[in-house]
Formats: C-alpha cells, sequence, structure tokens
C-alpha cells in the first residue's frame, strides 16, 4: 500500500491550513515577546476559542485582532504561524521537523524492505 502511495500536496496544504495544530506556536511566539508561558497559553486559548466560534483559523485573525488580545502581536505572526516554518523550528530527536522525519522515513524503508 505504501509503495503505491500518492500524496495529494495540495489538499495536504489546505488541510493543515484548516485546524489549530499551530496553536503551540502562536504560544511560543507569545513567549518569545517576553510573555509568560501561562500568559501566552490563555491568550491563546482566547483566540482559538473565537476562531471556532467565527468559524476561521490562527491564520485568518486580523492582525488588529490578534493585538486587541495582545499588543506585541506584529505582522510577523503570519509569517511565524505558516505551517513550514512550524516544522522547522521543531529540530529534535524524535520530532516532526523535516530532518528527523526524513530520518524515520529512512527507518521504515529500510523495515519495510526486509
Amino acid at each position: 500500500m505504501i509503495q503505491t502511495m500518492t500524496i495529494n500536496k495540495e489538499r495536504l496544504n489546505q488541510t493543515i491550513k484548516e485546524d489549530f495544530s499551530n496553536a503551540t506556536e502562536l504560544a511560543d511566539y507569545l513567549v518569545t515577546k517576553n510573555i509568560p508561558f501561562r500568559t501566552a497559553h490563555e491568550i491563546v486559548g482566547k483566540i482559538v476559542l473565537e476562531c471556532i466560534q467565527q468559524g476561521h483559523y490562527l491564520l485568518d485573525v486580523p492582525l488588529a485582532t490578534y493585538q486587541q488580545h495582545h499588543s506585541s502581536i506584529d505582522a510577523d505572526i503570519y509569517d511565524y504561524l505558516q505551517p513550514e516554518n512550524c516544522l522547522k523550528r521543531r529540530q529534535s530527536y524524535g520530532s516532526t521537523g523535516q530532518s528527523s522525519v526524513k530520518q524515520q522515513l529512512d527507518v521504515a524503508k529500510q523495515l519495510l524492505s526486509q
């Protein structure tokens, strides 16, 4: 099955933007702005709840809305929350970072070829 599997990259890219998998990244972003993680977590919870109630996602939130939640949020938030940038920041063993995923895929391919 894996050998014949095809990945619909367009669908994948659309789907990953239609969830809240980048919510932790938003909290991490706030921490880079010297906001304590507990406070950042609370802010993100409010933003995510607002998104759910209004039917949109974190990349759709207007900057003015972000800034209503905390004034230190800048326009760079949109770049920070892009899925590919979120993955690039996760560079540890077993993480979702590109190099780690590549290593895991190589191991899986070896196991499957046996």
